[in-house]
């Protein structure tokens, strides 16, 4: 097992830098740094270690670099800072993480980086005169370093003594010629020798000698020179005899007492200021308070030009952690069984669930139906156009009543949005996606408050009838009968696209009502039947995933006997809590020709149950243009996840989840219909992974494949099934399978929906020991760099990372070991997220060179098919592709399905 060496220094004419260990940098808290990486030779980078250090010298917030045993350079940066000095190739930016401060530690994860921690910067002064023993030594595991200084010609000059090291970037000492941009300036039979000549030449970095036992280019004894070189890339030898003396020349800092006395006043002052602002800051919160999640009155959830609450985008801290989160609900009641929707992919489960699908492409036509039947050409005061605000720059996307900030407040809406208005009201509404919330907790309280608003009859309805009414009732395998001895309707609700996933997820909040677009009627949710209306408070996320996006929320809602009025009626909402009403209907229609409003003030009386992700198209374009340039959406994060709702960018997460019994049956059946080996397999137990920190990196490279598909001209890259040009085995197994069976309940657990064929993204297997997976999901995967040292199972077709379709090539690298459930017959696997994208085609039974092919001509994968008779492996020549969500702990038995 390799051991990192402790506290070695490194001390040059820059700063002073800590050897951590094997790994890349962590912070105080294990968090990863923002990292920028670059190859020897990429954008002037010379893979020198000397090179690289100094590149995060010069930053000041850098906290430390990680250098490569492949001369790869990765310069960290405290969380948000992009270094300034440091060429970054396209994809340099490894990743986006929150670390932030001083190095704590190294993440042990890899051997192939060794971190160096920044120190504070010393000051030294050198006196001149003879040669003084070191002051100070630290000594490791392997090498010994102590600083000293000598006298040359009346200048002083500090240096570092390391044993056992020697410069790996000079030749040896009977070729002095140029070799890595490290030149020889002169050789002398002793490092006292060299150093009195180092010592005072500029040009002069270290003096160094090899190994003297020959284990290091032949240097004998007797030819054991000492070198005076002009850059020295240290590598530690194992008590060889080597020894390197490295100039760390450093100045006397005169004002050092001044700079000290002068911090600690900045200090006191600063502490100061943070003790009165904080006192402000309690006094202030004593009387007022901050909504943080305003998920409702009149649709809206934010202030104008505030930033998003909580759930829409306020930063939070996580706690990392590995103890896996349990989604087993407690058993359903029998009888809530029973009123469970006939559709719902839930249908069949007999513990509590929380959780969200995309509904099937062939019901998406009743939402269209929905929309455009309940489309009504009229603006209100409420109706701002931010879609338009890039093209009338001085809305800046705040809720004024103008999109072009000319008009003020008018009633019936200003001029701007009226329907022959410019821009005009929204010509129509175009559906990207709808997703279904299937929550057992929510759906139990709206039951039960459904049966109270019925047992006191007496109930007046609606009149005329609502208009979503007629084709609900048509669509029983989208829409659940309603009841309308209770009023119940399908309703409208619009909000931020974000907020409404917060709703789905997590119900709404009363409480937060009228936290924007005012209170009408009361302290309520407002509901309309006109989705018209209810677009009016959507609000899409400017420069965000979700630009351009808007969402409507539809809900079944139980109105019970309401309070009906065609005036503004404040107090509305103290009817009901008088218990003589249950809601209120305000009708607009016959006073200000515009729509009829409903609200409720429970919100157990209202159950979301579609989110509608869409998008407005202007009266300017005709509908087959705009519905031609839109490309089929998928969520920032699977709608499956329990963090679903949460913007990854902004909110750090990172959690496991031990999935429901359901789930782990689906994973079960998958993972037989793709054990091509035969036998049969039981899922023993099964882990989801959510953290925002590698999915962003995924989504990142996700990001740079679409950009080269568009700058292609193709629609889409090449499949397996193309490369191959054998039809009946192209398709990846987990696809034919999973596809096979959406709509049935296994979307719920994993679905392809959900994935982007178009660059050719997959699921995929990737067999391992425990110990490795469990790394791996909280540090990720790392691509070995020495088939020797550091590939268990070697390089078949070149450096990489190796996934298959068949899980019975992947099981071929997992070892038997003991199990969660005591037993010794498990196999761990991870099932992955693999971004293919243009893939490089190999039928050869080893191709060592293949991944290095690929890259050579730009494609991002190898897809090797050795003789054209498999089983394939998906080699993947990045990290950023892969996204690892499933921990699958199996168990195989050979007696056949």
């Amino acid at each position: 097992m390799w051991r990192a060496t402790a506290a070695v220094l490194l001390v040059g004419a820059q700063g002073a830098f800590e050897n951590m260990g094997a790994g890349f940098c962590m912070d105080s808290q294990n968090i990863y740094y923002d990292s920028f990486t670059a190859q020897p030779g990429e954008l002037g980078y010379d893979g020198l270690r000397s090179t690289c250090r100094q590149r995060s010298d010069t930053e000041p917030q850098s906290p430390g670099f990680a250098f490569g045993t492949g001369g790869e350079c990765s310069v960290y940066m405290n969380n948000g800072n992009t270094p300034s000095s440091f060429q970054v190739p396209p994809a340099g930016r490894v990743t986006t993480n929150w670390g932030s401060g001083s190095v704590k530690q190294a993440s042990g994860h890899t051997f192939d980086f060794t971190c160096f921690k920044k120190l504070p910067p010393t000051t030294t002064t050198a006196p001149a005169g003879p040669t003084s023993t070191a002051p100070s030594t630290t000594t490791t595991t392997t090498t010994t370093t102590t600083t000293t200084t000598t006298k040359a010609a009346g200048t002083a000059a500090a240096y570092t003594v390391a044993q056992d090291s020697w410069c790996s970037n000079v030749p040896a000492p009977h070729d002095p010629s140029l070799s890595d941009n490290a030149v020889v300036l002169g050789s002398y039979t002793s490092l006292d020798a060299c150093w009195q000549s180092c010592g005072v030449d500029g040009s002069c970095m270290a003096c160094t000698h090899r190994c003297t036992d020959g284990s290091a280019d032949r240097c004998y004894p007797s030819d054991c020179t000492v070198l005076a070189v002009s850059s020295c890339s240290a590598r530690v030898g194992s008590s060889c005899g080597a020894a390197t003396w490295r100039k760390a020349a450093v100045d006397s800092d005169p004002m050092l007492a001044m700079r000290i006395v002068l911090i600690v006043v900045s200090v006191i002052m600063l502490a100061g200021i943070a003790g009165v602002y904080c006192w402000v800051h309690r006094r202030q919160k004593k009387t007022t308070t901050t909504p943080t999640v305003p998920l409702t009155a009149g649709a809206s959830v934010a202030p104008a030009c505030k930033a998003p609450a909580a759930t829409v985008g306020a930063a939070t801290t996580s706690t990392k952690g590995t103890t896996a989160l349990s989604e087993e609900g407690a058993a359903l009641p029998e009888d809530q069984q029973k009123t469970l929707p006939s559709y719902w992919g839930h249908k069949a489960e007999t513990t509590d669930f929380n959780a969200m699908l995309y509904v099937t492409d062939d019901q998406l036509e009743h939402f269209d139906s929905l929309l455009s039947q309940t489309y009504k050409a009229r603006s209100t005061q409420d109706r701002f156009e931010p879609g338009y605000s890039l093209r009338y720059k001085a809305t800046l996307r705040c809720a004024v009543p103008c999109p072009k900030g000319s008009c003020a407040k008018t009633p019936g809406g200003c001029p701007c949005v009226q329907p022959d208005g410019d821009p005009g009201l929204p010509a129509s509404y175009m559906i990207r996606r709808v997703i279904r919330v299937e929550d057992s907790r929510m759906w139990r309280r709206y039951c039960r408050k459904r049966e109270q608003l019925k047992s006191r009859g007496g109930i007046d309805r609606v009149d005329p009838a609502v208009e979503t009414a007629g084709l609900v009732s048509e669509q029983s395998g989208t829409f659940s009968p309603l009841d309308e001895s209770v009023n119940e309707f399908y309703l409208w609700h619009g909000t931020h696209t974000r907020a409404a996933l917060s709703i789905a997820h997590e119900d709404f909040r009363i409480d937060m009502a009228g936290s924007n677009a005012g209170t009408m009627y009361g302290k309520g949710c407002y509901l309309a039947e006109n989705c018209t209306k209810a677009d009016e408070y959507a609000r899409d996320e400017p420069h965000g995933y979700y630009e351009g996006v808007f969402a409507l929320l539809l809900c079944r809602v139980s109105m019970g006997k309401f309070f009906y009025t065609t005036e503004r009626y404040e107090q509305a909402g103290d009817k009901v809590k008088s218990g003589e009403f249950d809601s209120t209907v305000g009708d607009r229609t016959k006073k200000a020709n515009t729509f009829r409003e409903f609200v409720v003030y429970n919100p157990d009386q209202v159950y979301p149950e579609y989110v509608i992700l869409y998008s407005r198209r202007p009266k300017a374009i005709a509908l087959e243009s705009f519905r031609f340039g839109l490309t089929k959406l998928h969520a920032e994060l699977p709608v499956y996840w329990q963090h679903c709702h949460v913007n990854p960018q902004i909110n750090a997460f990172e959690e496991q989840y031990l999935v429901r019994n359901t789930s782990r049956h689906h994973l079960q059946q998958l993972s037989q219909a793709c054990l091509r080996s035969g036998g049969k397999i039981q899922v023993v137990s099964a882990r989801r992974i959510e953290m925002s920190s590698m999915w962003n990196r995924y989504v990142q490279f996700k990001l740079r494949l679409k950009q080269e598909l568009a700058a292609s001209g193709l629609p889409r890259f090449a499949s397996a099934q193309l490369l191959e040009g054998k039809a009946e085995r192209g398709e990846i197994l987990t696809y034919s399978y999973l596809k096979d069976l959406y709509g049935k309940g296994v979307q719920t657990t994993i679905s392809v929906d959900g994935l982007e064929d178009s660059i050719q993204e997959h699921l995929l297997w990737h067999g391992t020991s425990r110990a490795s997976a469990e790394a791996i999901v909280k540090a990720d995967f790392r691509i070995p760099m020495d088939p020797v040292k550091d590939a268990k199972h070697g390089f078949r077709f070149g450096t990489g990372l190796y996934f298959a379709e068949d899980l019975s090539k992947s099981l071929s690298y997992a070892p038997l070991e003991r199990g969660s459930n005591g037993g010794t017959s498990s196999q761990f696997v991870l099932l992955c997220r693999v971004l293919c994208g243009q893939m490089h085609y190999t039928e050869e039974m080893s191709h060592a060179k293949a991944t290095a092919a690929a890259k050579q001509v730009g494609k991002h994968a190898v897809l090797a098919n050795p003789l054209s008779k498999g089983p394939r492996e998906f080699i993947i020549t990045s990290e950023m592709q892969v996204y690892p969500e499933y921990i699958v702990e199996l168990s195989v038995s050979v007696d056949g399905p």
